[in-house]
């Protein structure tokens, strides 16, 4: 839903580190997060110095988006979304979501609805009061247990007044006497860290006994809190972390007392789950009550009654014009520092009227000047593959960019110079304003953005895959056909060099055995590319090889088998094993291993044909066998084709015909790839014949009533 925000909340102390982080040099940055080092060193192994070096300092140069909780109006909702309305008071949780902007957009389970009598003011806590439930609910203790509050920075301070509204007797421990002070003067027991025997005068308050629970909220890169939690906690007590800190338990306490050491993760379940927080699947009541959306709501719950008030924070408000102060406020001397900033808004921001959906399909005009390319998108691949090739032609003008991100839109925009950053793409395709259009978003948009590229009248530039199914497929099929517009896609292989010279000394006609090896590497269980909405590795990588298969061969595809090594659905199976077959008596077997280590080759192509065979060994090298000798052709830099694939589709563009920008190709792969992954599912061969109307006039079948007599299914 899209929320106009009233107040963003900085949290100090997360906010600090981040921005305290992004100040720092690249070795600052190695020696804080070891495990982006390691994933770096892996890439190198894998890609070489040159890019991984690119890729780093993309990353690096690229802007974050700050906040995580605010509150405002929702000004519009999406399909699914059928709790909160047009105009409903709410508070809204999640990095790069609820962050410091007028508006933003947020997936519905990160949305709660603010009750009546809770100002907006007061709602912008409910993430960070969410933070501080989580960690009292990993506690496990029951109303009138003792707990301790190691750190009284904001989560803290917020734990404290949850505990007493629970009826807990809490006691707040900070370095800071500032913080301390602050939970006293809220009439809560808070003691400096650094008094005498401090354990001694909490284990007194308690009657002598020590803590049925602690929760660490402090952050800082000392084991203080972890070790004085230990001896602060009765036998057999929990100790939760909930902060930042450096955890190095000390047997002595832990083992001596068997205490059970855990974590509390962020807002609660739910949290880091895609299928929860942006699919929004609800998870099961009876086996998980407390999600992150019901600790959000809980903590507005209890605003409402009075059981909490924040006012007592005292939190400093400044203007979002003059946000710039309140993050310099961040670094004033500690005894001068707020627990809490918010940022207030002007309340007047409106979303852009959408255009209605076109009617009809647009009529293709080649441009008689300057190529305007516009893209929506703009993620890792285009910035450093696509977009520096284009660049370079002087023929070429950036127009618009759109992306999910409105940050991410606006940096790219600036860095490459597209002239504008649309509100969405489909004010960017109702301006006309662009000759070619780039879809380079996530895979599960790619069917429904080509579509609409085309019906809109521009030229048509889509990353694989095409699209996930077959009505996505013949949709696109559909538009292309009734447009006339030019339209290519990513399948970058077939303009590689050495692809081209190995296809120039294949001997006319015959059948061709084709291999093709992958070692493509693990990829980490939580990458999107295994959400159940992006169609896994299969559709979006494999097609690639398929395409480059179909390159080569003369005939086209009949039947495919093909499965999963390691799963046997294709959306989550990392290796694949794909075996073709063509009208022409052609074979080609793709053997992709996703599960191979860092350092091995990458791509192995080997073709054996009548008197002849080749083999490209990554791009790098082609190795020719013919008529008694061997003839070995380098490649500096194993290009893989995406400058010749960018000057070739301004070419297109230009209404020039470009026999290698085989659109009706692009389809039948895609076909393939979607059929492949029902051969995975089925363990059977699936034949690949088009069984609905415009993809089958697309693919060339001149009585598409022959093609929809194809089985579509086993063969």
């Amino acid at each position: 839903m899209v929320i106009r925000n009233d107040y963003s909340l900085i949290s100090a102390g997360t906010e600090r580190t981040t921005v305290s982080t992004g100040a720092q040099s690249l070795v600052g940055k190695a020696r804080r997060h070891p495990e982006q080092v390691r994933k770096v060193l892996d890439t190198l192994k894998q890609a070489g110095v040159a890019d991984t070096y690119r890729m780093v300092q993309d990353r690096l140069d690229r802007p974050m988006q700050l906040g995580y909780s605010c509150a405002g109006l929702v000004l519009g909702v999406g399909d699914g979304v059928d709790d909160i309305r047009t105009g409903m008071r709410v508070a809204a949780a999640g990095a790069r979501y609820a962050s410091h902007a007028e508006i933003v957009a947020v997936p519905r389970n990160l949305v709660v609805p603010v009750p009546d009598g809770v100002d907006n003011r007061w709602a912008a806590f409910a993430t960070v009061g969410a933070i501080a439930l989580q960690g009292i609910h990993q506690a496990e203790a029951v109303p009138g247990s003792r707990i301790a509050v190691i750190g009284l920075g904001l989560v803290g301070q917020i734990t404290l007044r949850l505990l007493r509204a629970y009826g807990y007797d809490g006691v707040g421990i900070d370095r800071d006497p500032a913080m301390v002070e602050l939970a006293v003067s809220a009439g809560m027991a808070g003691y400096e860290r650094d008094a005498r025997d401090l354990t001694g005068t909490v284990f007194r308050r308690w009657g002598g006994a020590g803590a049925d629970a602690v929760v660490i909220t402090a952050a800082t890169a000392s084991a203080d809190p972890v070790r004085f939690a230990g001896r602060l906690a009765r036998d057999r007590a929990t100790v939760v972390v909930v902060g930042d800190v450096e955890v190095a338990p000390p047997r002595s306490s832990y083992y001596g007392k068997e205490l059970s050491l855990r974590y509390a993760r962020s807002y609660g379940p739910g949290r880091y789950d895609p299928d929860y927080e942006e699919a929004g699947r609800p998870y099961p009541e009876g086996y998980v009550p407390w999600t992150e959306r019901r600790n959000l709501s809980e903590v507005l719950r209890l605003l409402a009654t009075g059981a909490v008030d924040f006012t007592d924070l005292k939190p400093r408000v400044f203007a979002v014009e003059n946000a710039a102060e309140a993050y310099e406020a961040l670094n004033t001397a500690q005894t001068q520092r707020s627990v809490a900033l918010l940022l207030k808004y002007p309340g007047t921001a409106q979303l852009p009227s959408q255009p209605a959906p076109p009617t009809g399909t647009r009529a293709w005009a080649a441009p008689r000047g300057t190529v305007r390319v516009a893209a929506i998108g703009a993620g890792n691949f285009a910035t450093r593959m696509l977009f520096p090739h284009l660049r370079r032609d002087s023929g070429v003008s950036f127009s618009w960019i759109a992306s999910g991100s409105g940050l991410s839109a606006a940096h790219q925009g600036r860095r490459w110079g597209f002239r504008t950053v649309a509100d969405s793409a489909g004010l960017g395709l109702a301006s006309g304003e662009a000759d070619c259009v780039m879809v380079l978003s996530r895979h599960d948009s790619h069917g429904s953005y080509a579509a609409q590229v085309l019906r809109s009248g521009a030229a048509l530039y889509c990353e694989k895959p095409l699209g996930l199914d077959e009505e996505e497929l013949e949709d696109i099929a559909a538009a292309w056909l009734a447009s006339g517009a030019p339209a290519m896609a990513g399948f970058n292989r077939r303009f590689a060099p050495a692809m081209r010279d190995l296809k120039a000394a294949l001997p006319q006609g015959g059948p061709l055995q084709i291999t093709y090896r992958v070692f493509a590497g693990r990829l980490p269980a939580d990458h999107w590319y295994f959400d159940p909405r992006q169609g896994g590795r299969l559709l979006g990588e494999v097609c690639h090889f398929i395409d480059a298969a179909g390159f080569l061969v003369p005939g086209r595809p009949v039947g495919v088998r093909a499965a999963g090594v390691d799963k046997h659905d294709p959306a989550a199976a990392q290796s694949m094993t794909v075996h073709l077959d063509y009208d022409d008596a052609s074979t080609a077997s793709i053997v992709y291993g996703g599960l191979t280590p860092p350092g091995a080759p990458k791509e192995l192509l080997e073709v054996a044909a009548d008197g002849m065979a080749g083999r490209i060994d990554d791009y790098r090298s082609l190795t020719v066998w013919s008529g008694g000798g061997a003839t070995t052709t380098k490649y500096r830099g194993g290009p893989k084709g995406h400058a010749a694939e960018m000057r070739s589709l301004v070419r297109l563009v230009r209404g020039e015909q470009v026999p290698d920008a085989d659109f009706a190709a692009a389809l039948r792969s895609s076909l393939t790839a979607c059929r492949a992954a029902r051969a995975v599912t089925t363990g059977r061969t699936v034949d690949v014949v088009p069984t609905t109307p415009a993809l089958a006039r697309a693919l060339g079948y001149a009585n598409p009533s022959v093609a929809e007599c194809g089985s579509g299914g086993a063969a």
